[in-house]
């Protein structure tokens, strides 16, 4: 994990994120937010929430 890590580490968006087999890359699956208050002070709002995300996500992986 960590020298998948290190080899993308300018990449990583945030925990979760994933990187697959074909080159995609996802971060945060199944959740969409937004973003309240001041840039820099805010918080995230979660707006969505997928649970079969990671069912997709293994699905896609597996080809």
């Amino acid at each position: 994990m960590m020298r998948d890590y290190r080899g993308h580490r300018d990449e990583v968006q945030g925990s979760p994120h994933f990187f697959l087999p074909d080159g995609s890359d996802v971060h945060n699956p199944g959740i969409g937010l937004r973003w309240e208050g001041d840039p820099g002070a805010g918080y995230p709002v979660v707006e969505d929430d997928d649970p079969g995300a990671y069912d997709a996500l293994a699905r896609r992986a597996l080809g």
